[in-house]
């Protein structure tokens, strides 16, 4: 396994952070057109922005001057007031909102916030990040939380089952999603996330010695901290929770730059195909398909039958079962007449013809052109004639001749 199995790349990581924020507006569900109320504008208006994106009917509930006068000319209605006490009528939008928002709150007011929601939006949705669960993010988040306590504010991220609990309380039906990264961040998101921790702290006057150790983390070479689980919670009547269409995952920045270069490769491979043509480079590469090879032919097991001698329920280890069975002629099959020249028959000269010399020194005549049929197509005698009959001989297995001989 390589290190890029394990750690996003810069662009890698930006493209999942992408995907993984478009999920979250999936498993929220809000279709254009639908009147949408949100907790504050956050950090940047970012769900703001998102809602307006998707068509949405934005009003945003606020009440710090501030963040007002920041985003006066965003495109959403404002609501001046506060969250646990919404100046709103009953059922006055389809979606009530909290995204990343609720952590800052304290939680003795998180039931009130919730149950506001319900009483204005069909359907009620946090957004929330998961508590770290490494080590150092961990420490980072107390360090924040500490700081934010000096300012007079309030940080604290909640498991699931807190945001679960009391969505049930004020909803019928109730749909919950877990997002998260499936690899380690490269090394820049813990320098940038330590630098927007800072800034934060920095114009909240917070203790030196927190922001001194914060620093000290992020100088750290084998630093490194994992994004926090997402979670998504929606809360509506039974019935009126819509059910998410998500998004497919598009391809990764670092695919479609190799896409891209793959592409533009092949399309100067083909303005030199000539070229390539002409030096026999015939290749896949090159463009060139080639015709599948055939299927190999699939092998046929040889029946193994019993051969004369062997008896029945023989073993397979038996030498002769190991054996391909021999030739067997039909019943009508009859072996031709051995030739035998007339009594005046006499070849020329120098032909090879005749019958062979007597070389053991006896008196019995040698047949003229031997075994018709040499093994292994030896025939055995057919009832009624002789073991030694046209030019050939058998013996069976038992008097010790395993086949038949040479």
């Amino acid at each position: 396994m390589e290190l890029s199995d394990y750690v996003y790349s810069v662009r890698e990581f930006e493209a999942e952070a992408r995907y993984i924020e478009a999920l979250i507006w999936d498993a929220i569900g809000l279709r254009a057109g639908e009147r949408i109320l949100i907790c504050g504008y956050g950090d940047e208006a970012r769900a703001v922005r998102a809602a307006l994106e998707r068509g949405a009917e934005v009003t945003v509930i606020e009440s710090r001057d501030l963040a007002i006068a920041e985003f006066a000319n965003i495109g959403a209605t404002l609501l001046r007031g506060s969250t646990s006490v919404i100046p709103a009528r009953d059922a006055s939008f389809e979606v009530g909102l909290a995204y990343h928002y609720l952590h800052e709150v304290d939680p003795l007011f998180h039931s009130q916030i919730l149950g506001e929601l319900a009483r204005v939006a069909g359907r009620v949705a946090v957004v929330e990040p998961a508590p770290p669960s490494d080590p150092l993010g961990k420490r980072i988040a107390a360090l924040y939380a500490q700081a934010k306590r000096t300012a007079g504010l309030f940080e604290r991220y909640q498991n699931i089952d807190h945001w679960k609990r009391l969505l049930q309380g004020v909803k019928a039906e109730l749909a919950q999603h877990t997002l998260a990264f499936a690899k380690v961040p490269p090394p820049q998101y813990l320098r940038d996330t330590v630098e927007l921790l800072l800034d934060t702290m920095k114009a909240e006057a917070a203790p030196e010695e927190i922001i001194d150790e914060l620093r000290t983390i992020a100088r750290r070479s084998d630093a490194q901290i994992l994004p926090p689980v997402r979670n998504v919670l929606v809360g509506a009547a039974v019935g009126d929770l819509p059910a998410p269409l998500f998004t497919a995952r598009p391809p990764l920045l670092e695919e479609r730059h190799a896409a891209t270069a793959a592409a533009s490769a092949a399309a100067a491979k083909k303005k030199n195909v000539d070229v390539r043509v002409a030096q026999n480079d015939v290749t896949t590469e090159n463009g060139y398909e080639f015709p599948p090879l055939p299927a190999p032919p699939v092998p046929t097991e040889v029946p193994l039958i019993r051969p004369p001698g062997v008896p029945p329920g023989f073993s397979e280890s038996h030498p002769a079962a190991l054996s391909p069975p021999s030739f067997v002629p039909p019943p009508s099959f009859a072996p031709p007449p051995t030739f035998v020249p007339p009594p005046n028959f006499s070849p020329p000269p120098g032909t090879g013809f005749g019958a062979p010399t007597n070389s053991g020194g006896g008196d019995q005549p040698q047949p003229a052109f031997g075994a018709p049929f040499p093994p292994p197509f030896a025939v055995p005698p057919q009832p009624g004639e002789p073991g030694t009959g046209v030019g050939w001989q058998w013996e069976p297995p038992d008097s010790g001749a395993s086949e038949p001989p040479a």
